[in-house]
């Protein structure tokens, strides 16, 4: 299935993204190595179905914070990502539940497909600009799950609602799972050409 030729829009918004993501990010690489942040560089590599993928990186660590399976993102996504992490995530936690995150949980970063609600145009994890978080371990071992969490009158929920407020300033798009039912059980985060915060 050929998802750049869905319709015609679609090549247009397709070109767009693309060209939003530096084909060489010798800054950003530079930046991200000068913080407290454990990555390994990732190879440029592009799919016939129009994904692509340049100046990224499988980040591990942000300070205290680990990352599950060592996402894929482009450099610019992993330093915001980071600084998120390492700033917002760590004071939400503190001041709500008394501990720190020590584990960022997540369901998944690059994925060469559409977004759901516009077949054709590709989705921003297309171009591992994206990643969407399930959860979070915490340093005083408890878990804390979107899907489960999210719904609940308890301090894990009211740390959900602070978090996800707060990446809707850091994040370019930022989606709950009040955004809509595909979101149910995870947030969706992404630093593509455009800004929406559900």
């Amino acid at each position: 299935m050929q998802l750049v030729n869905s319709y015609p829009v679609s090549l247009i918004v397709n070109k767009l993204q693309e060209a939003h993501i530096p084909a060489n990010d010798a800054t950003c690489l530079k930046e991200i190595g000068k913080r407290d942040v454990f990555f390994r560089r990732q190879g440029d590599f592009s799919e016939p179905k129009g994904c692509k993928v340049k100046s990224a990186v499988r980040l591990s660590r942000a300070g205290h914070v680990q990352f599950d399976n060592a996402p894929l993102l482009t450099c610019k996504m992993a330093i915001q990502l980071a600084r998120f992490s390492d700033d917002k995530l760590q004071s939400a936690a503190r001041d709500i539940l008394g501990t720190t995150v020590k584990r960022v949980l997540h369901i998944g970063t690059y994925n060469c497909r559409s977004m759901r609600q516009f077949k054709g145009v590709l989705s921003q994890h297309a171009f591992a600009n994206a990643i969407d978080v399930s959860g979070f371990e915490l340093a005083n071992g408890n878990v804390i799950n979107v899907a489960t969490d999210w719904k609940t009158n308890n301090g894990k929920a009211n740390f959900l609602k602070r978090v996800s407020i707060d990446a809707c300033e850091a994040f370019h798009v930022a989606v709950s799972p009040d955004g809509d039912a595909n979101h149910f059980n995870h947030f969706h985060w992404d630093m593509g050409p455009y800004r929406s915060c559900r």
